[in-house]
Protein backbone atom coordinates (compact mmCIF):
# COMPACT_ATOMS: atom_id res chain seq x y z
CA UNK A 1 0.00 0.00 0.00
CA UNK A 2 1.36 3.47 -0.96
CA UNK A 3 1.69 6.52 1.28
CA UNK A 4 -0.51 9.61 0.66
CA UNK A 5 0.48 13.01 1.26
CA UNK A 6 -1.92 15.02 3.78
CA UNK A 7 -3.34 16.96 0.23
CA UNK A 8 -3.74 13.75 -1.87
CA UNK A 9 -5.63 12.03 0.99
CA UNK A 10 -7.85 14.46 1.04
CA UNK A 11 -8.47 14.70 -2.25
CA UNK A 12 -9.34 11.39 -2.18
CA UNK A 13 -11.89 11.59 0.37
CA UNK A 14 -13.68 15.01 -1.15
CA UNK A 15 -13.05 12.21 -5.02
CA UNK A 16 -14.51 9.36 -2.75
CA UNK A 17 -17.86 11.23 -1.15
CA UNK A 18 -19.10 13.54 -4.42
CA UNK A 19 -21.48 11.20 -6.31
CA UNK A 20 -20.55 10.31 -9.86
CA UNK A 21 -22.40 13.11 -12.18
CA UNK A 22 -25.20 11.29 -14.22
CA UNK A 23 -27.70 12.35 -16.09
CA UNK A 24 -30.09 12.43 -13.40
CA UNK A 25 -27.73 14.72 -11.28
CA UNK A 26 -26.46 17.12 -13.63
CA UNK A 27 -27.04 18.31 -17.42
CA UNK A 28 -25.06 15.82 -18.59
CA UNK A 29 -27.25 13.66 -21.40
CA UNK A 30 -28.84 9.96 -21.07
CA UNK A 31 -26.18 8.63 -23.06
CA UNK A 32 -23.72 9.40 -21.11
CA UNK A 33 -24.44 7.17 -17.91
CA UNK A 34 -23.03 4.33 -17.61
CA UNK A 35 -24.29 1.29 -19.42
CA UNK A 36 -25.73 -1.12 -16.51
CA UNK A 37 -27.31 2.34 -15.63
CA UNK A 38 -28.94 2.63 -18.73
CA UNK A 39 -29.84 -1.16 -19.42
CA UNK A 40 -33.02 -0.99 -17.72
CA UNK A 41 -34.28 2.27 -19.56
CA UNK A 42 -36.01 2.90 -23.00
CA UNK A 43 -35.69 4.59 -25.63
CA UNK A 44 -37.13 8.26 -25.98
CA UNK A 45 -38.28 7.59 -21.90
CA UNK A 46 -41.78 6.15 -22.78
CA UNK A 47 -43.61 3.30 -21.82
CA UNK A 48 -44.63 0.49 -23.71
CA UNK A 49 -48.13 1.54 -25.04
CA UNK A 50 -47.37 5.57 -24.71
CA UNK A 51 -47.74 7.01 -28.54
CA UNK A 52 -47.03 9.90 -29.73
CA UNK A 53 -49.92 10.84 -31.05
CA UNK A 54 -52.40 12.19 -27.98
CA UNK A 55 -55.88 10.69 -28.00
CA UNK A 56 -57.48 14.07 -29.77
CA UNK A 57 -55.75 13.95 -32.66
CA UNK A 58 -56.53 10.48 -33.17
CA UNK A 59 -60.01 11.26 -34.17
CA UNK A 60 -59.76 15.19 -36.08
CA UNK A 61 -62.78 17.38 -36.78
CA UNK A 62 -61.96 18.58 -40.00
CA UNK A 63 -58.90 17.88 -42.10
CA UNK A 64 -57.35 20.95 -43.68
CA UNK A 65 -54.79 19.92 -46.84
CA UNK A 66 -52.54 23.06 -47.81
CA UNK A 67 -51.57 23.10 -51.58
CA UNK A 68 -48.74 25.07 -53.35
CA UNK A 69 -50.09 27.71 -55.73
CA UNK A 70 -46.04 28.20 -57.35
CA UNK A 71 -43.21 26.00 -57.72
CA UNK A 72 -40.90 26.29 -55.10
CA UNK A 73 -37.21 25.56 -57.68
CA UNK A 74 -38.90 27.17 -60.62
CA UNK A 75 -41.62 29.85 -59.59
CA UNK A 76 -44.07 28.78 -62.17
CA UNK A 77 -47.77 28.01 -61.31
CA UNK A 78 -48.96 24.66 -59.92
CA UNK A 79 -52.06 23.38 -61.18
CA UNK A 80 -54.54 23.04 -58.18
CA UNK A 81 -55.92 19.63 -59.65
CA UNK A 82 -52.22 18.64 -59.50
CA UNK A 83 -51.64 15.30 -57.81
CA UNK A 84 -49.31 15.67 -54.71
CA UNK A 85 -48.07 13.10 -52.33
CA UNK A 86 -48.67 14.24 -48.28
CA UNK A 87 -45.32 14.98 -46.96
CA UNK A 88 -46.29 15.81 -43.48
CA UNK A 89 -48.94 16.63 -40.74
CA UNK A 90 -49.81 17.99 -38.18
CA UNK A 91 -52.59 18.43 -35.54
CA UNK A 92 -53.63 22.41 -34.66
CA UNK A 93 -55.52 21.50 -31.58
CA UNK A 94 -58.10 24.24 -30.18
CA UNK A 95 -59.68 24.57 -26.61
CA UNK A 96 -62.48 25.96 -26.45
CA UNK A 97 -63.25 28.78 -23.97
CA UNK A 98 -65.07 27.90 -20.63
CA UNK A 99 -68.03 28.74 -20.22
CA UNK A 100 -69.29 29.01 -16.38
CA UNK A 101 -72.47 27.45 -15.49
CA UNK A 102 -73.84 29.04 -12.48
CA UNK A 103 -76.58 27.76 -10.12
CA UNK A 104 -78.23 30.31 -7.90
CA UNK A 105 -79.13 28.17 -4.36
CA UNK A 106 -81.90 30.06 -2.63
CA UNK A 107 -82.21 29.76 1.59
CA UNK A 108 -85.80 29.82 2.37
CA UNK A 109 -87.13 29.85 6.10
CA UNK A 110 -88.75 26.67 7.65
CA UNK A 111 -91.36 27.29 10.23
CA UNK A 112 -93.49 24.26 11.11
CA UNK A 113 -97.06 24.37 11.22
CA UNK A 114 -97.89 24.91 15.25
CA UNK A 115 -95.21 28.04 15.16
CA UNK A 116 -96.31 29.76 12.09
CA UNK A 117 -100.34 29.45 13.53
CA UNK A 118 -99.08 31.58 16.76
Amino acid sequence: MQRLSKDELIELVIQLQRPDKTSRTSSKPPSTDKKEKRENSRPGGRSPGMSRTSSAGRHPDDFRDHRPTHCELCGGSVSPDADMELIGEYDEIEIPPVKPYVVRHGALPAAARIVARR
